[in-house]
């Protein structure tokens, strides 16, 4: 949901500048940019974001695991608020999309929600 003003202790801006993002759309946007950022990429927090993308060009049986070991590893450290259902995979190399499902760490038994990443064009960001 997008807000003029913050009703929510955790909110930032909207991805395209206009209003802000907060509750569950906070998270979900905080976890896209977790998971589009190759670990090392910021220069000023190096171990920010996740090692998923050093697996890519592996086999399946090698990339499914051990991606979905790094995206979990990196929402946990990264993103308390979130807690990782599952992770799964749609499409055809090199056009594949990863899905994250999760919910908010507080609401045991709650909403599972999705945070959808296109692998294809994250691997050059």
């Amino acid at each position: 949901m997008r807000f003029d003003h913050p009703v929510s202790t955790h909110w930032q801006i909207a991805p395209d500048g206009s209003g802000i993002t907060q509750g569950a759309d906070d998270i979900g946007l905080c976890i896209h940019n977790i998971l589009s950022t190759r670990k090392g990429a910021d220069v000023t927090r190096p171990d920010f974001g996740s090692s998923h993308f050093d697996y890519i060009d592996t086999p399946e049986d090698v990339f499914v695991p051990n991606a979905v070991r790094e995206v979990v590893r990196a929402v946990q450290t990264w993103e308390q608020r979130a807690v990782v259902e599952e992770v799964t995979f749609g499409g055809n190399a090199p056009h594949i999309v990863m899905t994250v499902h999760w919910r908010v760490a507080d609401d045991v038994g709650g909403e599972v929600y999705r945070t959808g990443l296109d692998l294809e064009a994250a691997a050059w960001i």
